[in-house]
């Protein structure tokens, strides 16, 4: 209660003490006073900020304090209050921001706080380290028949910079080659910190990483990354510090089993040892390393259409794809791995050599990456007396492809098989998903084909919450379009590194009246 009471208590007395002015009237309040000047400083909020040294691009908040207190102190009125912003160049220019204006202040009184509402946004040529913000004030001076304009400045403030920098080398090798590629990376990082023209020291990266006490770089491409040499600090009481000038050198070795082009995305881990803040990430538009692994990749995906019926007919259709970057050379062949209860009647495909009796195809045309062939289509007669549902499954094979490519090589397709009096169930779960197509705005776009009417959904599969999940309702069956994008932490990290980051998605469809199915795809997103 006694908190609340003093509250109160100094509300009213701002709204006493401060106020609009209103037109000046010339008298002597309170009466006997000879107008003292007021003292006028930046507000507590600004000396904060301003004493550990800022950033390029930090916003400082501008505040200031007011106190007309002085023995002999008038009432002022048109009170205003401005800061002399610097120039580029550290000087101070001809800028200025108004913090107060046309305000009347009691006598006896003290304020603070007319804080800006835009904060001044640090921006010094690179090469300055400090600038002066000024303060100055003009008011009227309640102090007799006639009144006076007084006017005055405060204690300047400094603003320091620092400046935290480093260079980032990064390469790969082999850069490229067939899989399985076993390739080794290589960082090499640099404190680049200019030292200030003040004579205060250049800022210091202190590690801050989960893996020990050097640990500053993680790659999302390649892991574990492992320190190597470079540190001079060794044995010191000091503790590891990447000082001004210095390179550690770090290492990755990783095996790379699809064919594709893998950029390296790596980050620092660590803080400046001059504000405590995180160390910047490299550069945007920073050339990292790639590896690119060569190959074709073949991926089957098998689907149907609706419900089996017992005692009845239907059909499979077995879609293969080149889905790596260099064409298919020898023979393909894809099998289907038909279940109890389906018996195959026929099997073909355009430009296919098919045999029935082991429910295969093949053929030895390149495939061109990207591609597919013309489906295979399998026709099944159903038993009378089947299980109520099967999974009929497909494999691919061959066409030049390395062993370290086989790990996408088959598909499964859970089927419903009913009575023929029974009534049709909701709309199958069955589903495809295509590439995932990578745009330049933080998001990719994802063709998906559904069965029928249902909710389609795409979320992060590994659970670091990086892309907004998004849902699509589907009508009749037909092709889809989802779009995923990054959540705003990770888009404003693209941006500025101009990194790749590659995720893991899971699409996941219900049919109206069915249960849910997911498929998993690999996406990149970029912001450029």
């Amino acid at each position: 209660m006694r908190e609340i009471k003093r509250c109160v208590a100094a509300a009213v007395a701002l709204v006493i003490a401060l106020s609009i002015s209103p037109a000046a009237e010339a008298d002597q309040s309170p009466a006997g006073c000879a107008g003292t000047p007021p003292t006028v400083t930046f507000g507590s909020q600004t000396i904060e900020q301003l004493e550990t040294p800022a950033r390029q691009g930090d916003p400082i908040v501008l505040s200031a304090r007011i106190t007309n207190q002085g023995d002999s102190a008038c009432n002022l009125s048109g009170l205003t209050v401005r800061v002399r912003l610097p120039g580029r160049d550290g000087t101070p220019s001809a800028s200025y921001r108004t913090l107060t204006s046309n305000t009347f202040l009691a006598a006896g009184y003290g304020v603070e706080g007319f804080t800006e509402v835009n904060p001044y946004v640090v921006d010094l040529d690179d090469g300055v380290f400090e600038a002066p913000l000024e303060i100055s004030w003009h008011a009227q001076v309640h102090n007799g028949d006639q009144n006076s304009t007084v006017s005055g400045e405060g204690v300047p403030v400094k603003l320091s910079l620092t400046r935290p920098r480093t260079s980032l080398v990064v390469k790969s090798s082999p850069a490229t080659g067939v899989s399985p590629l076993l390739a080794t990376t290589t960082y090499a990082l640099t404190n680049t910190s200019p030292t200030p023209t003040t004579g205060a020291a250049a800022p210091g990266l202190v590690p801050d990483g989960p893996a020990g006490l050097r640990d500053l770089i993680a790659d999302a491409s390649c892991g574990p990354v492992v320190y190597l040499s470079g540190d001079g600090d060794l044995g010191t009481e000091r503790g590891p510090v990447l000082d001004p000038g210095e390179t550690w050198r770090f290492t990755c070795t990783r095996t790379y089993l699809l064919p594709g082009t893998y950029s390296s995305q790596p980050t620092i881990s660590g803080n400046s040892d001059v504000d405590g803040r995180p160390w910047p990430q490299p550069a945007a538009g920073t050339d990292f390393a790639q590896v690119k692994v060569l190959g074709p990749d073949l991926v089957v995906d098998k689907s149907h259409q609706g419900d089996l019926l017992a005692g009845g007919t239907g059909e499979y259709k077995l879609k293969v794809t080149n889905s790596g970057n260099q064409p298919t050379s020898g023979k393909v062949v894809v099998y289907d791995l038909l279940p109890g209860g389906l018996t195959a009647t026929a099997i073909s495909g355009k430009g296919w050599n098919c045999v029935l009796g082991s429910l295969s195809c093949n053929r030895s045309d390149p495939l061109a990456s990207g591609l597919s062939f013309p489906d295979v289509t399998v026709a099944v007669r159903v038993a009378t007396s089947p299980p109520s549902s099967v999974t009929n499954s497909a494999k691919v094979s061959g066409g030049g492809e390395m062993a370290g490519a086989t790990g996408n090589n088959a598909d499964d397709d859970p089927t419903t098989i009913r009575s023929p009096g029974q009534p049709q169930m909701p709309t199958s779960s069955r589903f495809t998903v295509g590439k995932p197509k990578s745009r330049n705005d933080g998001s990719v776009a994802i063709p998906v084909t559904v069965p029928g009417r249902g909710k389609l959904k795409i979320d992060d599969a590994s659970g670091p919450d990086l892309v907004r999940k998004a849902t699509k309702q589907t009508g009749a069956y037909g092709s889809y379009t989802l779009v995923a994008k990054v959540r705003s932490r990770l888009y404003r990290k693209l941006k500025r590194t101009g990194g790749v980051r590659t995720i893991k998605l899971k699409v996941t469809f219900k049919p109206r009246g069915g249960k849910s199915a997911s498929k998993r795809r690999q996406a990149r997103f970029r912001v450029r």
